[in-house]
C-alpha cells in the first residue's frame, strides 16, 4: 500500500524551504506593491494644501461689499459671473434656489434702468420653457464670447421682485467652498507628458510596476524551483 502524501499548505505556516522561499518572495511583493500604491496617495495627503481658485479669491475680496450694497457694477458682474460658473459646475447645483436668487439679484442689481426690468421679466419666465433673449445679460457680465456660459444663464434665473433681492447668502459658501478650494501640492501641480503628475504616476507608473513585480516574481519562482529540483516536465 502505498503512503499517503499530504497537500495541505498553509501561507503562514510553511512547512518546507521552498514554500518559505517562496512566501517571502511574495510578501516582498506586496509590500513593494503597497508602499508604491497606497504610499504615495499617504505623501498626497501630507503634502497637499488646501488652495482656492483665483476667481473664488476675488469674489471673497467682493462678497462683503454685496452685504453692505457698497459693490460696483464691475464688481456685482463679477460676483454674477462667478455664480454663474459654480452653477455650470453641476446639473445639482441649478436645483440650488439659494445660488439662483444671488446670481438673478446680482446680475439684476450690474444692469442699469430698463434692463434691470427686462432682466426680472426673464427671470419670471425662467423654467417655463418658453426661448430668452438674453444677449443684454451676457453683455453686462462679459461672457458674450462663452457659449458654456451662455447656456446656463436661461437655468440660473429665478423669479424673484426688487424687494427679496439677496446677493450674497453665506448659507451657500460650504458648497462655494468645496467646488472651488482644492488639494494641491507639488505633485499636483507638476506637468508630465501633459499630465499632472499625480495622475501620470496613479495611471501609469503604479501600473509599470506592477507588471515589473510579476515578471521579477516569475524569474523568481524559476529560480527557486531549479534550486529545489522541481523543474516542470515540460521544459
Amino acid at each position: 500500500m502505498e503512503e499517503s502524501k499530504s497537500y495541505n499548505v498553509n501561507f503562514f505556516k510553511p512547512s518546507t524551504p521552498f514554500l518559505k522561499e517562496n512566501i517571502r518572495a511574495i510578501v516582498i511583493g506586496l509590500v513593494i506593491w503597497g508602499v508604491v500604491t497606497y504610499g504615495f496617495q499617504i505623501l498626497l495627503r501630507i503634502m497637499e494644501t488646501p488652495t482656492p481658485e483665483a476667481v473664488y479669491v476675488e469674489f471673497q475680496e467682493i462678497a462683503p461689499k454685496l452685504t453692505d450694497g457698497s459693490a460696483s457694477p464691475e464688481e456685482m458682474a463679477k460676483a454674477a459671473s462667478f455664480y454663474l460658473a459654480m452653477l455650470g459646475k453641476s446639473a445639482a447645483l441649478l436645483q440650488n434656489e439659494q445660488l439662483k436668487v444671488a446670481f438673478t439679484s446680482t446680475a439684476h442689481n450690474a444692469l442699469a434702468g430698463a434692463e434691470q426690468q427686462m432682466l426680472l421679466d426673464l427671470a419670471g419666465k425662467a423654467g417655463s420653457g418658453e426661448a430668452m433673449e438674453a444677449g443684454f445679460i451676457h453683455t453686462a457680465l462679459g461672457i458674450a464670447e462663452n457659449k458654456a456660459m451662455m447656456a446656463v444663464v436661461p437655468f440660473a434665473l429665478t423669479a424673484v421682485t426688487p424687494d427679496n433681492l439677496v446677493m450674497y447668502d453665506p448659507a451657500t459658501k460650504p458648497l462655494m467652498d468645496k467646488f472651488f478650494i482644492h488639494n494641491q501640492s507639488v505633485l499636483t501641480d507638476s506637468i508630465v507628458f501633459g499630465f499632472p503628475f499625480h495622475y501620470f504616476f496613479t495611471a501609469l507608473v503604479t501600473l509599470t510596476i506592477f507588471v515589473l513585480i510579476c515578471l521579477w516574481y516569475c524569474g523568481v519562482m524559476d529560480k527557486m524551483m531549479k534550486k529545489h529540483g522541481m523543474e516542470s516536465s515540460f521544459e
